[in-house]
């Protein structure tokens, strides 16, 4: 599911019950180890999660995500390991990548979409 249905169906659906919950995680912070774990335990409350994927410029961010971003980076956080790493989560709550362009145009576009894709 992407985009607009997304959204409609995860955060404006919930919210006739109240607000959605949304949280965001640097991916790989604050270690690789424990990323599915730290997934799966917001997938108990959240709506959607918004996973960071950690960039080595991040001037839009403020100090505590340039700050995971970089501790990712350093412990070899990358794209292709994000997207592998979430074909083995088994929740059900919809997640979506927050990213500056650099990483996405690097990865490759085309590439992205399918390795995003569950059924890549």
């Amino acid at each position: 599911m992407f985009g607009s249905e997304l959204i409609k169906t995860s955060v404006e659906k919930p919210k006739q019950n109240g607000p959605a919950i949304v949280p965001f995680i640097t991916a790989g912070y604050p270690d690789k180890d424990s990323f599915l774990d730290l997934i799966t335990a917001l997938a108990k409350t959240a709506d959607v999660i918004e996973i960071g994927v950690p960039f080595s410029d991040p001037m839009a961010d403020g100090v505590t995500i340039q700050r995971s971003s970089h501790a990712a980076i350093e412990s070899g956080v990358t794209l292709k390991w994000i997207l592998e790493e979430l074909k083995r989560l088994n929740a059900k709550t919809p997640i979506v990548l927050m990213s500056y362009l650099n990483p996405l145009y690097v990865y490759g576009y085309d590439q992205l979409v399918q390795a995003s894709s569950k059924q890549a």
